[in-house]
Formats: structure tokens, C-alpha cells, sequence
């Protein structure tokens, strides 16, 4: 039995495929309304981004999963704020591919596809910020309870007035 979590090795799908999208989708809607590439290729983009939204699902799944192991190293408010993020990065996800869906059926109308290709692109940034915030929060929780296992609290040699405060204030910001 493998005893090691499969979120971390899930999330990188997503949200690597979330930095790439909104350059893919801006770029595809302008190749295809520019006459550079036909409409019937934006089907890429709507396989890619269903892709993300499939991995986002996982790793949203997996996550829940793995919430009990972390919840009591890092915090159960810290461990909510980190799922709230992701649920709102995949309902962006979602959101991004049905515009994508729509453009698709409207690849051979120029300007109602230039509409859901832009909202398509529009709404890929929204994802990729939400699925940095998800994944800012992700890091520190990783980060946040790798300190409290190994019983660390501040880095070596931080506080420089000896109060023995954590030196790092992103742990303490996160909600």
C-alpha cells in the first residue's frame, strides 16, 4: 500500500496547463479569426482545456482525500481556505471550457466566435490567477507542515530580536 499522498502529484496538471492556456486561447482566436488557422483547429483548445478541467476535478478529489493527514499539521482553517481556492479554480476551469465549447460551435462566424474565443481568453486569466492562489496556498501548507513535523517553527538564525516569533509573516497570512 503507498502510504504517500497522490495530490501533490496530481496538481502540477492543472496548473501548469492554467499558466499556458490563456496564451494559447488569445493566440488560436487570432490565428482562426485572422484566417491563419481554421476555426475547425480551435478543437485543440477545447481539448486542452478540458484536460485541465478533468486534472482540476482530480486534483480537487485527491485533495479531499488527503485533507485529514494535513489538517492537523497545518491547521484546518488553512487546509478550508487552500479547497475554497480550488473549487473556485475549477469552477473557472469549467467555466473557461464551456466558452471554449461555445466557440468551437461558432468557429465559422467570425464575430460571435471572436465573442466566446474572447471570453474564452478572459476567462483563462481569471483561472490562472485563481489557480496561483490555489497553489500559493497549496505551497504553504506543504511548506507550513514539513516546519511543524520536523518541530521547526522560524528558520535558522531569523529573529534577529530573539522573541522566537515565526520569521515567516506568509504563514500567517494566508486567510
Amino acid at each position: 500500500m503507498n502510504t504517500l499522498p497522490l495530490h501533490p502529484a496530481v496538481v502540477h496538471v492543472p496548473l501548469g496547463l492554467a499558466v499556458v492556456m490563456p496564451f494559447l486561447l488569445g493566440a488560436m482566436v487570432w490565428a482562426v479569426v485572422t484566417g491563419r488557422l481554421p476555426g475547425k483547429l480551435w478543437l485543440l483548445a477545447v481539448v486542452l482545456q478540458g484536460t485541465l478541467l478533468g486534472a482540476a476535478a482530480l486534483a480537487l478529489r485527491t485533495g479531499e482525500q488527503d485533507e485529514d493527514r494535513v489538517e492537523g499539521r497545518a491547521g484546518e482553517s488553512r487546509v478550508e481556505a487552500h479547497e475554497r481556492a480550488a473549487q473556485a479554480f475549477t469552477t473557472a476551469a469549467g467555466a473557461t471550457f464551456l466558452a471554449a465549447a461555445v466557440a468551437l460551435v461558432l468557429r465559422n462566424r467570425r464575430g460571435p466566435f471572436l465573442a466566446a474565443g474572447g471570453t474564452s481568453v478572459a476567462l483563462s486569466v481569471l483561472m490562472l490567477v485563481l489557480g496561483i492562489q490555489t497553489g500559493s496556498r497549496g505551497g504553504a501548507l506543504v511548506h507550513g507542515a514539513a516546519g511543524m513535523a520536523s518541530g521547526a517553527e522560524a528558520e535558522p538564525g531569523g529573529d534577529e530580536a530573539g522573541s522566537g516569533e515565526r520569521t515567516s509573516a506568509r504563514e500567517d497570512d494566508d486567510d
